[in-house]
């Protein structure tokens, strides 16, 4: 069997009613031309003749208002005919201004929300599996088609120019004083004091040959080679003292020397302002490099890369956390009363705005779609919803006109 539309349901409808109405308007026709053939013969037809007859002007005169809206009964252009098309652009704008006062008022939206828990329902909703799943789907999609879209270049450029802004605005040397001032304690300037010995240490044993060569070239020729080897072992032999001492030893000296220079170099960089200009200029240098418009752009894209490939697993971390927000929101606003009326109170706000600022846009869509439709398929589209209702006027229109010509003929025998 052939499915059809709900506009072809409604103009099936509508046609058997016309026939419906149409055909007991014959039927009247043919029981009057009867009864006045016959009423001679037989004189109390002339009952029949008067309903008949009452019933048929009835029908006729409905049929001629029913029509009378959508067109010009019989193609005659009698005066208040086709009442739909010739009004059509002030009826769209009268259905329009029906709908804004009476559905879209603030009034009726703020005592429609109050009688709703949105909040509590829409925290049901979404802790469902089911549902949080499809919401994580949806939003992920969403963050995956964002990215589509955005400009690459644009997005490394506002990255760049906020770190840029960023940086140029924090006086650098102070800030890194006091962050080696928290970091260092004493143990840890003695622990930098290991590392720098140790690192002395292994540079002077992997370059010992390159030392080695330099001290005979700065021995006078005439000394025996004996002697630049002696000089070269008591240099090392001196150097891995002092550092064995160092390491063993936390009164040396040299801690307390380390220790004075790395104070002076935090204070340095916090009052100092030749090191505070220093290292604006250096920082000035290195914002102008490259490098920072390379760390922008692979920033961007590692991140975009790394969003785009989770958002289009289901059993990502990204998809699984957005889930599990939705769930936890949903929990919170079913367990927590005074957050699910601060939802609803930011509900009713939200819609109270939108009518009060858009709720004219909804009015002037349905005028000017009226206004963009042509007469004959606005008389149609209004006749396929309520024209199957009208048929009943021309219907009670032949009953209700039969049955007051009964009537009045019956008083005017009374009468007479």
């Amino acid at each position: 069997m052939m499915n059809v539309s709900g506009e072809d349901e409604r103009r099936v409808d509508l046609n058997r009613m016309k026939y419906f109405a149409t055909g007991l308007l014959v039927i009247v026709s043919i029981v009057f031309a009867i009864a006045l053939l016959l009423e001679r013969r037989y004189p109390w037809l002339a009952f029949v003749r008067a309903t008949s007859e009452a019933a048929m002007i009835g029908a006729i005169a409905d049929w001629f208002a029913v029509t009378a809206l959508f067109r010009h009964p019989l193609g005659l252009r009698i005066p208040h005919t086709a009442i739909i098309p010739r009004r059509k652009d002030s009826i769209g704008a009268s259905i329009g201004r029906f709908v804004q006062e009476n559905f879209l008022s603030e009034e009726v939206i703020r005592n429609r929300l109050r009688t709703m828990d949105i909040a509590q329902q829409a925290a049901r909703w979404i802790s469902q599996p089911t549902t949080s799943e499809n919401i994580a789907g949806l939003l992920a999609a969403g963050i995956t088609g964002a990215l589509q879209v955005v400009n690459d270049a644009d997005v490394q450029a506002l990255i760049e120019r906020g770190v840029v802004t960023r940086v140029r605005s924090t006086n650098a040397a102070p800030l890194v004083g006091q962050v080696l001032t928290l970091a260092l304690s004493e143990q840890r300037q003695a622990e930098i004091l290991y590392n720098l010995l140790a690192f002395a240490t292994r540079m002077l044993e992997e370059h010992k040959d390159t030392i080695r060569e330099r001290i005979s070239r700065e021995v006078p020729w005439w000394l025996p080679r004996s002697i630049d080897k002696e000089i070269y072992r008591r240099i090392f032999d001196s150097v891995d003292t002092m550092f064995t001492e160092v390491s063993q030893n936390p009164s040396h000296p040299l801690h307390a020397q380390f220790n004075r220079v790395v104070h002076q170099f935090i204070v340095d960089l916090q009052s100092n302002p030749d090191m505070i200009a220093r290292s604006e200029a250096l920082k000035e240098e290195l914002l102008q490099h490259p490098i920072v418009r390379e760390l922008a752009a692979s920033f961007w894209m590692d991140f975009k890369a790394l969003v785009r490939d989770q958002s289009t697993q289901p059993d990502s971390d990204l998809h699984k956390t957005i889930q599990r927000a939705v769930v936890r929101l949903g929990g919170m606003l079913l367990r927590d009363e005074a957050l699910r009326e601060k939802a609803n109170g930011w509900a009713q706000q939200i819609a109270q705005y939108t009518i009060r600022e858009y709720g004219d846009v909804v009015a002037q869509v349905i005028e000017q779609t009226v206004r963009n439709w042509d007469a004959a398929s606005t008389a149609e589209k209004i006749e396929l919803q309520i024209g199957r209702d009208l048929q009943y006027i021309r219907i009670n229109g032949t009953v209700v006109g039969g049955l007051v010509g009964l009537l009045i003929y019956s008083v005017s025998l009374l009468i007479i």
